[in-house]
């Protein structure tokens, strides 16, 4: 190959990049549909403006650090309703049909140079839009209280106006349509009708949707009930004058306060999770004694906000393994010793290994 040739490739390879870059960036935050991930904003990427001079030997420019929060994982629920549509039989032949000249029809446009039909990109974006405003309403949801020194607008996609051409075609198109929008989509939820095609969109569409509305029912039945209402769902922390998140004065599991468990009629002292200001009974949490002392002498968190003791992070949150004598979280790779498998029975850390010595839950299963 030339070296003009070369050089006009790698212009051409740099340009697409940088338009496949700058596409992402404005898509964000968006469901992929290809491997079911949510893509949101990483935040690893710094502008020339954030940077600052050095602070220790060595360092050229330092950046701001950004305060790290985990978000909530969703997992899909085990629902018969979110089933894969059944395809009959005797739609498979027209649906082959209709695909073998939709693609034709395509492929010829592409190969004139003319625009792809905007149908298909008109349910694409019904998708996209849905997916896009539950991301969104989440991302606002967990990062109302981290806008500190870093703002990043994130454009947002308008949504389109959506309308349909009156007389464009008879009943046999409108039909094949329906169809082809069945066979694109065949995860439907049963209670609305909405399909998508996949299942982590319809996952995202039923927790956020449905499960929130049969939430909200419960909360007010409970509040026709008895006058103190306490919604666990969506809890924002809330934080004193010195920034110091105010604890809930009642248990996420009874309800109750610290003058009375409701599952036992006994007061009991509630144990409040220091991120997300979360409490519960001890005896609701399935504390032993020796967790019920060991929480009151560090900052407790709770199972949603537990991080890694050595590292400080909650990622890899399959290999934390949890003291049952303080019920600190530590990575297994992040002992030392390493370890590479759970360890059966009761497991102490380091901590309460030299604290308790032969009381450690360790020793007694060992005994």
């Amino acid at each position: 190959l030339g070296d003009q040739f070369y050089k006009e490739a790698i212009e051409h390879c740099r340009s697409y990049n940088s338009r496949l870059c700058a596409e992402r960036s404005v898509r964000l935050p968006f469901l992929d549909s290809q491997t079911g991930v949510a893509q949101n904003n990483c935040y690893i990427w710094m502008e020339k403006r954030h940077r600052g001079p050095g602070l220790a030997p060595g360092q050229l420019y330092t950046y701001p650090a950004r305060c790290w929060r985990k978000k909530r994982r969703l997992h899909p629920p085990e629902d018969s309703r979110l089933k894969l549509l059944e395809i009959k039989p005797e739609v498979d032949l027209p649906l082959k049909k209709d695909g073998f000249t939709s693609e034709g029809t395509t492929l010829e446009a592409l190969l004139r140079g003319e625009g792809i039909e905007k149908k298909t990109d008109t349910k694409e974006e019904d998708t996209i839009q849905e997916i896009q405003r539950v991301l969104e309403n989440d991302e606002n949801a967990d990062e109302v209280n981290e806008e500190e020194d870093l703002e990043e607008d994130i454009p947002k996609r308008k949504n389109r106006p959506r309308g349909r051409a009156r007389g464009s075609g008879g009943g046999r198109r409108r039909n094949d349509a329906a169809s082809q929008d069945d066979h694109d989509k065949p995860y439907v939820c049963d209670i609305c009708g909405k399909r998508y095609k996949n299942r982590p969109g319809l996952s995202y569409h039923y927790a956020h949707t449905h499960l929130a509305s049969e939430e909200g029912d419960e909360a007010r039945e409970q509040e026709t009930r008895s006058s103190p209402v306490h919604r666990n769902e969506n809890h924002k922390p809330q934080k004193g004058p010195d920034g110091v998140i105010i604890p809930n004065n009642y248990c996420d599991f009874c309800l109750g306060g610290s003058s009375m468990n409701k599952k036992s009629g006994r007061p009991e002292e509630l144990v409040s999770c220091s991120d997300c200001g979360r409490s519960g009974h001890p005896t609701c949490l399935q504390f032993t004694a020796n967790m019920t002392e060991a929480v009151k002498t560090y900052q407790w968190q709770c199972i949603e906000c537990k991080s890694c003791s050595l590292c400080g992070t909650s990622e890899n949150d399959d290999q934390l393994l949890f003291c049952d004598d303080c019920d600190r979280g530590y990575h297994m790779y992040c002992l030392n010793p390493p370890v590479f498998e759970p360890p059966e029975g009761s497991w102490s850390c380091h901590l309460c290994r030299e604290l308790l010595r032969e009381r450690a839950s360790a020793f007694a299963f060992q005994a």
